[in-house]
């Protein structure tokens, strides 16, 4: 019998067994007799609370549900013995969810996400402080539960304890059932076959897992860097950096994890989330960004073994968020009905590669333009109100000019809440002086139809005919100025109301034309030339100038909020056009397209704006008034935790659009990466940058790699080369036999058959090298979408004889079966894990992306955990062959 055996560890075993077995049946019959809680035990019911107060309870129920289900099973993940200061011992069995209803009086139960819960992530001789004093851990077992036919089992426990090495037993039941047997029962030759058996069932160290599912490994207990992270207050800022396999995604999700169950938040953080003012309960209200949809869809089951629920309402890619902002909240994207001024492309040209490599100078250029010219039009306009022949609209321009000074000297939302002070005094003048207009406008209008019906001709629909002989594109020129000064309402959808609106502007242009110079190739100055003399009179147009400059300067004023907020796209068009040949953008007219990134600069300075309104106490007090109606519409988009994968990927005003979305006081901001696996030319570069994202971002490092063998994790600091401004600070864990096989590679395979011979050799040698075991999770990276399925075609063809299959991964958007080999393109593989990868075509890649290439070879080559295989059509790229020595041929 293996002298690593004792009969402590095995009275763990059978304790542990028997435990596992007690709160599996104790949460299917909690299970069984579920009803959730009920609205009737909120007595008395307030109306104007009970919305959210059942809302609330739904919340608990699903979580007791959800809790259940997880503790039936998976009945426990760590056992801990810890003495207190006294030293009275305890003995605590942590699970993922809290058992209820158990009493035991030698152990204690408890949740990880509570704080006690620490305890399982201390390896012996750490320990926690509690109230009264600390508990110090003695002993710790880690279980890995398993319900079996014949009973619970426990796979791959490891024993830890103070002064002894640490084991790990591949299984409980199977150590058991040989401790149990009868001494009599076995002769001899039976005896050393079991003896053989339980010294191969018991592992000195601890023993590496294979990777046999497409799904983030399951670490059910942090280690205690990430469970200090994972901790750390719900309104915290936080930026994890590590290299790729420690551990930084599934520390993202146990955060979230612990932040949305109720037993792991402290007093304040419960009070936090009293008083938000998100619109959803707390259990919904959270978003978690990644850079492609398939790492969503390959987090999932993470999140549901975390007991938290992930639909596709809060996992989501910035491009896709992007656009529901851009268009359906904040009119920044034209619609069917109006909404903004641009019109999204992903490939336009309208921004230079200043712009991409420099977006935070390029932000904070436009911020200080575009407030600028806020608050200079908002001067402007008071001083053509206070110079006015209309005594009433002179005495209203005298106050406003005072807010606007006054302003200049506190702060935006000061004087934002200084002019909403007097907005109703400004739309009661406003009403007056657009009546006046309207007026001249309507009798201009009634006279030209009348003039032509003393010829027999209908004036208006020969109006319409003309419209519809337009371009489209003339609606692009300056009389966009116009419609931006103007009060904002929906654009006509019917060809009558469109006409009567192509005529009032075309009146304005005449009445404004002496005073300010128009574009000659305009829609509007397209309809007065058509219009002639069937426009207004010299008195007229007089008269209507004075009263349009009234208007507009009005109109600055008759809603603030929506001004400030609102008119941001405007002003960003305005400050386009003023930089255009400059550095952010080339020569000539960009019309209404707009880039992706420029989208992101819009987005950013409509959220930070509302956000430093919102922070103001006064406007907060005042929020429900109709003038901050589109302020309380940024609290529909915002929600009390933000979460983001792979930060690097994303530029730093995306990052800085998405801490701007974690709703206020809470401000809760988690994400994590590494820079050397940043795949976009418009990614985060460094710390700095992300400290101008978030001034009070925590940057946290964690270093132990738990993912890649030795070989590996050997390979990736040498492709993470610090003389090319990289650096990989990877270390393996203690107490693990990280040993396996080295990588291979091969060139000269340019055929899609070639390849497929090569690889249905190395999937044989790792088919023998796993054996009993099925085939492990296996990827194969082509460098181009347009080699998914040639690659996969081929394979298929060879590997049939095998009775294995591989599926065409297209767009990263099929996950396909556990039992099938993957064919992704490389650029679809962020923060995905698998036993063995192959990455085909490496010349072909460096080829075709140059300046990223060194950073897809890292992220593909690190997304094995034990198998790595490599080849080239032609010949490999030098920044791969300097690296020969780590490769041999096969295995």
């Amino acid at each position: 019998m293996s002298l690593s055996v004792n009969e402590h560890t095995s009275d763990i075993a059978r304790e542990a067994l028997a435990i596992f077995d007690n709160v599996a049946t104790g949460a299917k019959a909690e299970l069984a007799r579920f009803k959730g809680p009920s609205a009737e035990s909120l007595a008395p019911l307030n109306t104007l609370t009970t919305e959210k107060a059942v809302a609330k309870l739904n919340e608990i129920g699903r979580e007791i549900l959800n809790g259940h289900q997880i503790l039936s099973r998976e009945p426990a993940i760590a056992r801990v013995i810890a003495a207190d200061e006294s030293d009275n011992i305890t003995t605590f069995y942590i699970s993922r969810f809290a058992p209820s209803g158990l009493r035991d009086s030698k152990v204690r139960f408890a949740s990880y996400n509570a704080p006690v819960g620490r305890l399982a992530s201390l390896r012996p001789g750490g320990y926690i402080e509690v109230p009264g004093g600390s508990l110090e851990v003695l002993e710790r077992t880690v279980f890995h539960a398993e319900a079996l036919p014949v009973g619970w089992d426990s796979l791959d426990t490891i024993f830890e304890a103070d002064g002894q090495k640490t084991v790990t037993v591949t299984s409980l039941l199977r150590l058991l059932s040989e401790r149990d047997a009868p001494a009599d029962a076995l002769d001899e030759i039976e005896r050393m076959l079991k003896d053989a058996e339980v010294d191969d069932n018991v592992t000195i160290g601890r023993k590496r897992g294979i990777i046999d599912k497409m799904q983030l490994r399951d670490q059910a207990v942090l280690d205690e860097y990430q469970d200090a992270i994972f901790r750390l207050s719900l309104d915290s800022q936080l930026l994890i950096l590590g290299p790729p396999g420690t551990g930084k995604t599934t520390t993202l999700i146990r955060r979230l994890g612990q932040k949305l169950d109720p037993h792991g938040l402290s007093d304040d953080e419960q009070s936090l989330i009293d008083v938000s003012p998100s619109p959803l309960p707390h259990g919904q209200s959270w978003i978690m960004f990644t850079p492609t949809d398939l790492l969503g869809q390959y987090l999932k089951e993470a999140f549901s073994r975390n007991n938290v629920p992930a639909p596709d309402l809060r996992i989501k890619t910035w491009i896709g968020h992007r656009k529901e902002l851009a268009r359906n909240h904040l009119s920044i994207l034209r619609t069917a009905n109006g909404g903004g001024p641009f019109i999204l492309k992903d490939n336009a040209a309208t921004i230079t590669p200043d712009a991409v490599q420099s977006p935070i100078e390029w932000f904070e250029q436009f911020q200080t333009k575009q407030n600028s010219d806020f608050w200079s039009g908002l001067e402007g306009a008071a001083a053509i109100l206070s110079s006015a022949t209309d005594a009433e609209i002179a005495k209203l321009g005298d106050r406003l000019r005072a807010a606007v000074q006054s302003a200049q000297t506190t702060s935006a939302a000061s004087g934002i809440y200084a002019l909403v002070s007097l907005s109703e005094d400004v739309r009661r003048v406003l009403g007056r002086v657009r009546a006046d207009v309207d007026g001249v406008l309507k009798t201009a209008l009634a006279r030209a139809q009348a003039g032509a019906r003393t010829q027999g001709e209908n004036f208006f629909e020969q109006l319409i005919a003309f419209l519809d002989t337009l371009d489209d594109q003339t609606d692009q020129a300056d009389d966009d100025l116009d419609d931006e000064e103007e009060e904002e309402e929906d654009r006509p959808t019917n060809k009558p109301a469109a006409a009567q609106r192509a005529y009032y502007a075309a009146l304005r242009l005449q009445a404004r034309s002496k005073a300010r110079r128009r574009s000659a190739s305009s829609r509007s100055a397209l309809v007065l030339d058509w219009i002639g003399d069937r426009g207004l009179t010299d008195t007229e147009a007089s008269g209507l100038a004075e009263r349009l400059g009234w208007q507009l300067s009005l109109n600055r004023f008759s809603a603030p909020v929506r001004q400030y907020l609102g008119k941001v796209p405007a002003r960003y068009r305005q400050f386009r056009r003023s930089e255009r040949g400059g550095r952010w953008y080339p020569d000539g007219n960009p019309g209404r397209d707009l880039h992706p990134l420029e989208a992101d600069l819009i987005i950013l300075a409509m959220l930070r704006a509302g956000n430093a309104l919102m922070a103001d106490n006064r406007v907060r007090r005042n929020i429900d008034q109709s003038a901050y109606e589109s302020l309380r519409a940024l609290y529909d988009i915002q929600r009390n935790q933000i979460l983001v994968d792979e930060a690097p990927d994303f530029s730093p005003v995306q990052l800085a659009c998405m801490r701007a979305l974690a709703i206020e006081p809470i401000g809760s901001f988690f994400a994590c990466g590494d820079f050397n696996q940043r795949i976009t030319d418009w990614g985060s570069r460094s710390e700095e940058s992300l400290q101008w994202v978030e001034p009070s971002l925590q940057i946290q490092r964690i270093s132990i790699a738990y993912r890649q063998s030795r070989q590996l994790n050997d390979l990736a600091k040498a492709l993470a080369d610090p003389a090319s401004g990289n650096q990989s600070d990877a270390d393996l864990p203690e107490d693990v036999n990280n040993d396996a096989v080295s990588p291979v590679m091969a060139s000269g395979l340019s055929e899609p058959e070639d390849v497929a011979l090569w690889l249905s050799q190395r999937l044989s040698e790792i088919e023998r090298s796993v054996s009993p075991r099925p085939l492990p999770s296996i990827a194969i990276l082509v460098p181009e979408e347009a080699a998914v399925r040639p690659i996969t075609d081929a394979l298929n063809a060879v590997i049939e004889d095998q009775n294995l299959h591989a599926v065409a991964c297209v767009d990263g958007k099929i996950i396909g079966r556990d039992d099938e080999i993957r064919v992704f393109d490389v650029r679809h593989i962020k923060g995905l894990e698998f036993e063995a990868v192959f990455f085909v075509g490496v010349d072909r890649l460096a080829a075709s992306e140059p300046s990223l290439f060194e950073r897809y070879l890292y992220v593909g080559a690190t997304r094995a955990a034990t198998y790595l295989g490599m080849c080239a059509d032609d010949e490999i790229p030098p920044s791969l062959a300097r690296l020969s020595d780590h490769f041999g041929e096969r295995w």
